[in-house]
């Protein structure tokens, strides 16, 4: 297989990425924890009072049957936040109401995702707010 497109990233822009990500985490949680009427480190210490990071990188090569192509099974992000990067090709689908919506890629922006365990944690302050 020949490779006409090749990036390689250093360890040290990765990692000041990740570092950066993280912050933009810190930062979105607060706000999270804040918008719920809460300490702006509540969110935070529910994961242990650190904000961590898994990072991914994936790189899909432009298909040249795109109809032939094949994506993820519906599915839910497990974690507490996703931060996705994306590209010009619209591939992300959320499900509102029961449809399938495309997300419309904006140039130089992230994807903010709220994963399972924030919404865990925000249905289960609500339910003892109320009580």
């Amino acid at each position: 297989m020949i490779i006409s497109h090749c990036c390689f990233i250093s360890r040290e822009i990765s990692e000041t990425y990740a570092d950066e990500l993280l912050t933009i985490c810190k930062i979105l949680m607060g706000a999270l924890s804040l918008g719920l009427g809460l300490e702006e480190t509540s969110l935070e210490e529910a994961f242990g009072g650190e904000v961590g990071a898994c990072m991914r990188v994936n790189y899909y090569p432009k298909c040249p049957q795109p109809e032939l192509a094949l994506g993820l099974s519906a599915h839910s992000d497990p974690g507490g936040l996703t931060v996705l990067l994306p590209d010009h090709v619209k591939g992300l689908q959320v499900c509102k109401d029961g449809a399938w919506i495309t997300v419309e890629p904006v140039p130089h922006a992230f994807i903010i995702n709220i994963g399972d365990q924030i919404q865990v944690f925000i249905f289960y302050y609500n339910n003892i707010s109320s009580t």
